[in-house]
């Protein structure tokens, strides 16, 4: 099972600019909320899976990926068996089991929605580099200070997963259990786990903080970067045909609701 996290690719969604990618992650969520017909919401979602499989082949195998699967699929039986309004589609003779048009469509409606945007985090983490992301932003007038911290935090974060793992598989080295818990055992069981965790995270923060001062980061207003992603004119041309897919997705789906 891999890590959610950044992978190393030279597929063309690698090859973007970072903020042209954050800026359609946050343009592409905004869109599909405005989006009311679930039709086009599932051919989205389904565009986006093609595009996450193409990009990486095992993309199931990534943490999260199926669950969020599943919760898509889920969200869709939910509403396609609470949903009884339009015309009766399937009756079995039991009530909750009857499927309506409307059912099908507020189905298709939350689940393409949840997923489409799950989707897009998932293309978006997969194929951006941290420190790509951190020099785009420091580059559009973030102080490099704020840039470094962002940077640290996405790293670290994959690290104290790790030692939260090695922590939990200790202590059910030693006896501890966490099959049966109760209020008071759960508080307690929290504490002992997040205590070593905290003590982890401060060591690595101080190390973190020594090696700094030891390379003397601070010290000049403007650092220099090892590399220096720009924008490209492929940036512009995929930026141009998802302009006009999504004035194309908002078009129909207004002419439709008319």
């Amino acid at each position: 099972m891999h890590k959610l996290s950044y992978q190393q690719g030279n597929s063309l969604a690698h090859k973007l600019y970072p903020l042209t990618k954050f800026f359609w992650l946050l343009a592409g969520s905004i869109v599909v909320f405005v989006i009311q017909d679930g039709r086009l919401l599932i051919m989205t979602a389904g565009l986006c899976f093609t595009v996450l499989l193409l990009i990486k082949k095992d993309i199931l195998h990534i943490r999260g990926f199926r669950i969020a699967c599943l919760t898509g699929f889920a969200l869709f039986v939910i509403y396609l068996l609470s949903e009884k309004s339009g015309q009766i589609l399937v009756y079995p003779g039991i009530d909750i089991l009857k499927i309506t048009s409307g059912g099908v469509m507020m189905g298709l409606r939350f689940s393409g929605r949840f997923l489409s945007i799950v989707f897009l985090s998932y293309i978006f983490i997969i194929t951006t580099d941290p420190s790509d992301l951190a020099y785009a932003l420091m580059n559009f007038g973030l102080p490099y200070r704020f840039g470094f911290m962002l940077v640290t935090a996405l790293r670290l974060a994959p690290v104290l997963e790790d030692e939260g793992l090695t922590i939990y598989r200790a202590q059910l080295a030693r006896g501890i259990r966490y099959d049966q818990l109760t209020i008071r055992k759960f508080i307690l069981l929290f504490q002992q786990f997040m205590t070593p965790l905290l003590i982890s995270a401060l060591r690595r923060a101080d190390k973190l903080v020594f090696s700094m001062e030891g390379r003397g980061f601070g010290i000049k207003p403007i650092r220099s970067y090892r590399k220096r992603p720009t924008t490209t004119l492929f940036d512009l041309t995929l930026s141009l045909c998802l302009v006009i897919y999504f004035s194309a997705l908002l078009t129909i789906n207004f002419r439709s609701a008319g």
